[in-house]
Formats: C-alpha cells, structure tokens, sequence
C-alpha cells in the first residue's frame, strides 16, 4: 500500500528526503512537490520506471514525458547538444519554471521521449526537488499529478484519491497553487520554438534573446 510523507518542501526533513530517494532508486514512483504543483516522480533513465508512470497516468497518446534535473551538469548523457540560445536561457531563469526542449541523447529510454527524438529538461527552484535530485543522482520525470484529462489537482489527498497504489510514495507539502505550469521552449533542430505559455511569459523570454542578438 502507498506511504504519504509530510514535508516543508522548502526545508525537508533528511528522513523524507532518504525515503523518496531510495524509493527512486528501487525503481519506484511517487508524488511530489515542485514549486508549481505536484508532480509524479521516476528515475527517468529507468524504462521501467517510465512505464509505471505512464501507466499510474492512465495515458493513451505518445506525448513525451519532462524531466527535472539539479544543474547544467546533469544535461551530459541526457541531450545531444546544448546550443548557445539554451545557454543564454539557461543562465536567465534555471532554477525556475522554464523547461527547455532539446535533441535527445541516444542513452535516454525511448519510453521517455516517445519517438520524438527530443527530450523537455528544466532546473527546479524547489529546495525539495533540488535535494531529491542530489541524493537519487539521476534525472527524475516531472508529468503533472492527474490521470491523463482530468484536473491538475493541488492536494495530495485528490491526488492520492485519483491515483492510488499506482503510486508507491506521496510526499504531502500542502495546498501548491501556483496555477500556472513551466513555459517550454524547444531549441531542438537549432530552431527556437514558443510550445507552452505558463509562469514565464513568452514576451519575457523574447526580450531575452532579443539582447543577445543585438
């Protein structure tokens, strides 16, 4: 049966944080706290794992599933180039709510990105995630918490009530609303493409690119 853990998700306890990280690392699922909702959590080099995810969101088309990641480090193995655009991008928003879409290294399982041949990365802002993300060592999926066309939800009790034992852990911060989800960018194809409006507006990110081009 599924645990549920209560954490401050911007000072987590050590004890939490162990638990979702050895559960990420049996190959687990759970759900967790971002800085904008909550999100439902596998190693995401773990095909397995991915499959469990997909299968806890009840999804039936090919879209290709997110991932967070602590730092530029971790991009290595995961995608096939950054160009200077990301880069740029990079440096201005991570950590935060902007995910970057990029061509996708051949190591990562296709479970993940679908057939696609890109891979959707961002640098969260949320000290639990950041956290999670140093003890498991790995990239983990960030999919919004909700079986496929239903409400986001923003409590972990709707959430649990919706996924149930699809999912092994929940870790519970609370009521998230933040109401708005990441912006993605692709610059996949070294072509630069506007793909989800959220947090960070597209004209922000315009302004941007506009000052580097000058």
């Amino acid at each position: 049966m599924a645990r549920t853990l209560s954490v401050d998700h911007e000072a987590p306890a050590l004890s939490v944080l162990g638990e979702a990280a050895a559960c990420i690392r049996q190959g687990g699922v759970l759900v967790y706290p971002t800085e904008t909702l909550y999100g439902i959590g596998a190693d995401a080099l773990n095909a397995a794992a991915i499959g469990r995810v997909v299968a806890a969101k009840r999804r039936q088309d090919d879209k290709p599933i997110l991932v967070i990641v602590n730092g530029v480090e971790m991009l290595s193995g995961l995608v096939a180039s950054v160009p200077k655009t990301a880069e740029v991008l990079m440096e201005e928003f991570w950590p935060g709510p902007l995910t970057i879409v990029f061509d996708v290294a051949p190591r990562v399982p296709a479970a993940l990105t679908r057939g696609t041949g890109t891979i959707g990365v961002r640098v969260p802002s949320s000290t639990f995630c950041l956290e999670l993300l140093k003890l498991c060592n790995c990239p983990l999926t960030s999919t919004s918490a909700n079986v496929s066309g239903e409400a986001i939800k923003n409590t972990v009790s709707e959430i649990r009530a919706e996924l149930g034992d699809a999912v092994d852990l929940y870790i519970d911060a609370g009521v998230l609303s933040a109401g708005k989800p990441s912006t993605v960018i692709s610059v996949a194809n070294q072509n630069i493409q506007f793909l989800r409006e959220g947090v960070i507006s597209f004209e922000r990110i315009q302004e941007i690119l506009y000052q580097v081009e000058k």
